[in-house]
């Protein structure tokens, strides 16, 4: 049977027998299914500068250091740690059941290649009969 590509873009090929995501290669014949999934933003480093702000706020209520010193550093890390928190975006990703499980095969942030992706493997799924 000759292998026929429904998607050939940016280092991921999809296939009616392989799904090529750059390094890593899937057999199509054992995936059963695929579907969108969302990758949220952890918020870690947006969280910390939030901490670290309240922290020197405390600080400053307290008297701990002269001059508003930390007042001045508290409300730098708050402004810091909320851009942080809402520059962080939600990723898309590509999810294959295969017999072994779930696998986040591929993760982008353009919503619009997963489905084009998707849709891809969609169609390479339906051609194996």
């Amino acid at each position: 049977m000759e292998e026929k590509v429904f998607f050939n873009f940016d280092g991921v090929t999809v296939s009616n027998s392989r799904f090529i995501v750059r390094s890593q290669t899937y057999a199509m014949q054992s995936v059963t299914s695929v579907k969108p999934g969302i990758v949220e933003p952890k918020h870690g480093l947006a969280i910390l500068f939030l901490f670290i702000g309240f922290l020197l706020l405390i600080g400053e209520m307290l008297e701990l250091y002269d001059a508003g010193v930390l007042l001045i550093a508290g409300a730098v890390a708050i402004l810091i740690g909320l851009v942080a928190w809402f520059i962080e975006k939600p990723r898309y990703s590509v999810i294959l059941n295969t017999s072994a499980g779930e696998h986040h095969a591929l993760i982008s942030e353009k919503k619009q290649d997963i489905e084009h992706v998707l849709q891809a493997l969609n169609q390479a799924i339906v051609s194996r009969g």
